[in-house]
C-alpha cells in the first residue's frame, strides 16, 4: 500500500494511463496530476492524504510545470538562435573569403600553390602527406621573412619519384627557442554556398567544403 493505495490499484490506473499515452522520457505535468488524482482517489479514508503532504505534492507539480515551460523557452531560444545564425551565414555567400586550408591538390604532377603568413622573420621547415598520413617529402626552406609567402611543390617524393595526383596534407613549421609550432596555410575564394551539418556551418569555396569559424577574412571584392 502507498499512501492508502492498494498496490493493484495503483499499477493498474497507471497502467491504463501509459497504454493511452505515447512513452514520454520524462513526467510532464499531466501525468503528475493523475497520478496525484489517483492517489486521492484511492487514500484510505480512516487515513487520508496529510496536508502538508498534498501541499508539498502540489508544489512539486509547479516546480515541474515551471521546469518544463523554462525548458520549452529555452529550446525557442536555441532554435531562434540557429535561425539567425542561418540567416547570418547566408549572408556569405558570394562574399569572398580567405579560410585557413592545409591541402594541396596535385594534378597531372603539378601541385596547387600552398600559401602562408608569418608574423614574423622565422626558420620554416614543410612536410607533405599522403592520405593515410605518410610523410612522402620534406624540406627545410630556412629563415623566411614575415608576411604572406607561397611553397609550390615539385609533386615528388625524397627519392625523386613522382607522386600519383590526389589531395595532400602539408604540415608548416616554424621554429623559435627551440619550441616547433605549427602553421596553418590559407586560401582565397569566392563563398560559392552554406551548409548547415552536424550543428556546424560550413562554406563551399572552389567546390570545397571550410568550417565557417576557418574563416580569417571576409570582404565583398568579387
Amino acid at each position: 500500500m502507498f499512501n492508502g493505495i492498494e498496490k493493484n490499484n495503483l499499477y493498474l490506473s497507471t497502467s491504463e494511463a501509459a497504454r493511452n499515452k505515447t512513452i514520454k522520457k520524462e513526467l510532464d505535468k499531466d501525468a503528475f496530476l493523475q497520478l496525484l488524482v489517483t492517489q486521492l482517489k484511492y487514500q484510505d479514508p480512516t487515513s487520508p492524504l496529510d496536508n502538508k503532504e498534498l501541499i508539498a505534492q502540489m508544489s512539486q507539480l509547479s516546480t515541474t510545470e515551471q521546469i518544463m515551460n523554462m525548458s520549452k523557452s529555452f529550446q525557442g531560444m536555441v532554435d531562434s538562435q540557429v535561425s539567425l545564425q542561418k540567416m547570418q551565414a547566408s549572408s556569405l555567400i558570394g562574399k569572398s573569403a580567405v579560410v585557413e586550408a592545409n591541402t594541396v591538390q596535385l594534378t597531372q604532377g603539378v601541385s596547387e600553390n600552398f600559401t602562408y603568413n608569418l608574423e614574423k622573420d622565422s626558420v620554416i621547415s614543410i612536410e607533405i602527406q599522403n592520405a593515410d598520413g605518410k610523410t612522402v617529402y620534406s624540406e627545410n626552406l630556412g629563415t623566411v621573412k614575415k608576411g604572406v609567402s607561397t611553397y609550390l611543390w615539385n609533386g615528388r617524393d625524397n627519392s625523386g619519384t613522382n607522386m600519383p595526383d590526389g589531395e595532400y596534407e602539408v604540415k608548416l613549421y616554424r621554429y623559435e627557442n627551440g619550441k616547433k609550432t605549427e602553421v596553418s596555410g590559407l586560401r582565397g575564394g569566392k563563398v560559392e554556398a552554406v551548409q548547415f551539418i552536424d550543428k556546424e556551418f560550413y562554406v563551399l569555396i572552389d567546390g570545397k567544403r571550410y568550417p565557417v569559424k576557418s574563416i580569417k577574412e571576409i570582404s565583398n571584392i568579387a
